[in-house]
């Protein structure tokens, strides 16, 4: 699992350090099988622009080195900017100890797990994106250090040392269980396919496939092992695909079987990428894929550009003509549930100084825009949900 070096917003230091990807995976509850997620059109404009921003979101960064949140908004209150949120405040007793990322459930929840074996979970306020802690949190999880959630929102997939932990999620975000547990031991990343069928859990080159029932049963499907271990996967709305990258310049996409061995997963396609991905993101109507390409270290940044990808009939095709956004770099990103807006966090352009960024997404052409100031200095282990 990759390291993550962050830093909390609120504390005004600007991060002149490494930016590498997290294992924590965003999921958007409800997204996969919700329309609201594939409206036509869209884009970032700024206010007084001819056209404002209707959307609100919000961008929670953990700094698991002070046991603290972060949050950024976009058109918090109707401001019509991407900026941080000043009356936030952290929630209390979160332990300064490493995560295993955040996920947003349905708009309304987030969760965290820590390595200290806790997992904590919050509802949102709509208005002001504030977190109340969901009794009885903590949760007692066996070493946690990677969480997921399936497309429907009913359930929680934490994975640790214990293996693969399911919870239910209730309606008010507390959870039940955890109700099975995998085989996969300690894996560093969890997905799942977009139509809430299976869970794919990555342990190096290998990814465990595993089906579930609606009350969170895990039946082990296999395991699929690559040539190289892989970085980061990804599932889609349809359910036909995973995305996986592996430190090269590629995209790997992985079908999923559908009648013969269903869930089992094999390599479809090598796509070849113009620069090297640390980090990709998948549109909620599944249409695009998008890889960061930015890398810092202490010796400086490389300045990669992000670049995208159509997704259609399991074929995965470069944009073309847009692609690589040569504007635009960053090194990691997830998508709003609306599919609009695309949230990235990096290095600002020709500096060291950490930035977020709030990108335009047309969910139609898959092009990006970037009208908007970037904000603050978060890290890049963060979760991004539309206002519930």
């Amino acid at each position: 699992m990759a390291m993550k070096v962050r830093a909390l917003l609120s504390s005004g230091v600007l991060l002149s350090t490494m930016w590498l990807i997290s294992c924590g995976h965003y999921t958007c509850g409800v997204t996969f099988g919700n329309s609201t997620c594939a409206t036509a059109g869209g884009g970032l404009n700024q206010g007084g622009g001819g056209n404002t921003i209707t959307q609100t979101a919000f961008v929670y960064f953990m700094d698991d080195n002070t046991g603290e949140l972060a949050l950024e908004g976009l058109n918090v209150g109707g401001s019509q900017t991407y900026a941080p949120v000043s009356s936030f405040v952290s929630p209390t007793g979160l332990p300064s100890v490493k995560d295993g990322g955040l996920v947003v459930v349905g708009t309304q929840h987030l969760y965290i797990p820590f390595v200290n074996n806790t997992l904590f979970g919050f509802s949102i306020d709509a208005s002001t994106g504030a977190l109340t802690a969901v009794s009885p949190t903590p949760y007692s999880v066996a070493g946690p250090i990677s969480i997921a959630a399936d497309p429907n929102g009913a359930l929680l997939f934490v994975g640790g040392t214990g293996g693969i932990s399911t919870f239910a999620i209730n309606a008010d975000g507390t959870l039940t269980g955890p109700a099975s547990t995998g085989t996969s031991t300690a894996p560093t990343q969890l997905a799942t396919d977009g139509l809430g069928k299976y869970l794919y859990a990555l342990t190096g080159n290998t990814i465990s496939a595993f089906s579930y029932t609606p009350t969170g049963a895990l039946t082990s499907l296999g395991t699929f092992s690559f040539s190289k271990d892989m970085i980061q996967i990804a599932g889609e709305k349809s359910g036909s695909a995973i995305f996986g990258i592996a430190g090269d310049a590629n995209v790997y996409v992985f079908s999923i079987a559908q009648s013969v061995s269903p869930g089992a997963l094999s390599l479809s396609s090598t796509v070849p990428t113009t620069y090297t991905p640390v980090n990709l993101a998948v549109s909620p109507n599944g249409k695009f894929v998008y890889t960061f390409n930015q890398t810092t270290t202490a010796t400086g940044t490389t300045e990669a550009p992000m670049e995208g990808f159509s997704f259609s009939s399991g074929t995965l095709t470069e944009l073309s003509g847009v692609s690589p956004f040569t504007a635009l770099t960053a090194t990691a990103g997830h998508f709003d549930q609306s599919g609009q807006y695309l949230f990235a966090a990096g290095t600002a352009p020709s500096s060291n100084v950490g930035s977020s960024f709030a990108f335009g997404a047309d969910t139609v052409a898959g092009a990006l825009t970037s009208t908007l100031p970037n904000a603050g200095a978060p890290g890049t282990n963060f979760a991004v949900t539309d206002a519930p």
